[in-house]
């Protein structure tokens, strides 16, 4: 049987990155001054990462050749003020002539003002937690964001909050590496109403988009499909609770937030967040992987590698996630009967256990069900993917692969190597279409394991 999967005219196409994690020696920021302690797994620091804040102009250029349309970028706070109160016009500048290389090369940009990464002086202030924390990020946006406004097509205030919350001050894997219930309490109100006050900043300093357009300004969520692990009997029973459990707490209680301006249960007492209520424009959407619920379930992280157990048969990556691309339908489904607002997938993607042949086996089988989740009415206008290239992941280091172009951070001239992914893209892209004989030449075999839905017609 052949097909055709054909994606809506004007669809936006391209990969997702953060600053920190690419751009190198970010050497005023919480994250490198605890990457000097030891603490990434593969022994690592960030470093010069994938050196994209100097060789920017390569890798647009090979963005541009591979047909993408948009790009996902953020600024370092740490960079454009490295110590408190004293901006730095010449980092602004450079972030200046990096947007204006996208455009000028036709890709648009979706803007992310925070990717937990913060100031050190920030930082060793209380970060979110001091009481002075959102009048120091009001008036670093207030400097910031007239300067790029004209640049930006989408803006992301924060990404994936419920990470520093959790994974922060809940389970101590990232720093301040926190296992304190309260003090995830705290920044869970805290960056509720900081990106409460950066929406309300963006489209109150932001005449219109680029394009003419009203501003579009939203979050980055990084949501999981939740299930429980056993399949009949008292530890289904007990494993359902569970999973409402766990994703109430890993992404539900954000989005209830944002949906009615008050702060969710387990991390507040419904208390009122000035303009929080319906705080965006769209929803950015980071799906990976389902969770299965089990009784032994001993991690909230979504970060953490190999900390999550999978049901018989089902593939999981290098970061030991579940590969379940129904999930991904299913949380664009949520968001959307959540919101009833726009979504951009902001990231999706594969830290590949081979060299690339899972990457291309999980792309395919996710677009197929990004492109049913469309035809089921979900208003999906963009899909980045994460990641344009191999970086510095975070607590795991460089040993994590994400990249459809390859990046060897021991070689000196860190060559770019795009990976048979990054055609596999490319070719997507050229016709915004997925068909049968691009997914079996790059991925044989996966949509018979996730065959296309029987709704959609042969062609």
């Amino acid at each position: 049987m052949s097909w055709r999967l054909e994606f809506p005219e004007g669809f936006w196409w391209g990969t997702a990155t953060a600053g920190h994690q690419v751009e190198g020696n970010n050497v005023h920021s919480n994250w490198w001054a605890w990457e000097q302690e030891g603490k990434v797994n593969d022994g690592t620091t960030s470093g010069r990462a994938c050196d994209y804040y100097n060789r920017y102009p390569e890798d647009h250029a090979l963005m541009a050749r591979h047909g993408h349309t948009g790009f996902r970028l953020g600024l370092e706070w740490a960079r454009l003020e490295p110590q408190e109160g004293v901006f730095d016009e010449v980092a602004l500048e450079h972030y200046l002539a990096m947007l204006a290389d996208l455009r000028a090369r036709g890709l648009k940009v979706c803007l992310t003002l925070n990717h937990w990464v913060l100031p050190n002086w920030f930082a060793e202030r209380g970060g979110w937690r001091a009481r002075t924390a959102l009048a120091r990020w009001e008036r670093y946006l207030r400097w910031v964001i007239p300067r790029v406004a004209d640049q930006v097509d989408l803006w992301i205030t924060l990404n994936e909050p419920m990470v520093p919350v959790l994974v922060g001050h809940l389970i101590g894997y990232h720093p301040p590496c926190l296992v304190d219930p309260l003090a995830a309490g705290q920044v869970f109100r805290a960056l509720l109403r900081a990106h409460a006050l950066a929406y309300r900043m963006i489209h109150a300093l932001v005449g219109r988009a680029p394009d003419g357009g009203p501003v579009q300004a939203g979050y980055a969520s990084a949501v999981q499909y939740v299930e429980p692990l056993a399949e009949r009997g008292w530890q289904r029973k007990l494993e359902t609770v569970l999973a409402k459990v766990f994703a109430q707490v890993s992404y539900k209680a954000w989005e209830e937030s944002v949906a009615t301006g008050r702060v969710a249960l387990p991390f507040g007492r419904r208390q009122r967040i000035k303009d929080l209520e319906g705080s965006l424009d769209f929803l950015g959407l980071n799906y990976y992987m389902r969770v299965s619920a089990t009784v032994s379930l001993n991690t909230l992280s979504n970060v953490q590698a190999g900390q999550f157990t999978a049901p018989p048969g089902i593939e999981t990556t290098a970061m030991g996630w579940q590969v379940y691309p129904p999930g991904f339908f299913h949380a664009l489904r949520e968001g959307w009967e959540r919101f009833h607002k726009p979504i951009y997938v902001t990231e999706n993607g594969c830290a590949s256990v081979d060299e690339d042949d899972q990457r291309r086996r999980y792309l395919v089988s996710h677009w197929a069900q990004m492109h049913r989740a469309i035809e089921s009415g979900v208003d999906v206008r963009g899909y980045m993917l994460w990641s344009f290239m191999d970086n510095f992941e975070w607590r795991e280091g460089f040993e994590k692969q994400f990249g459809i172009v390859a990046v060897d951070h021991s070689d000196p001239a860190l060559t770019r190597r795009p990976r048979q992914s990054a055609e596999l893209y490319r070719e997507l892209i050229a016709g915004n279409a997925l068909t049968s004989e691009i997914a079996e030449r790059h991925a044989p075999g996966v949509m018979k394991r996730w065959p296309v839905p029987a709704t959609l017609r042969a062609r």
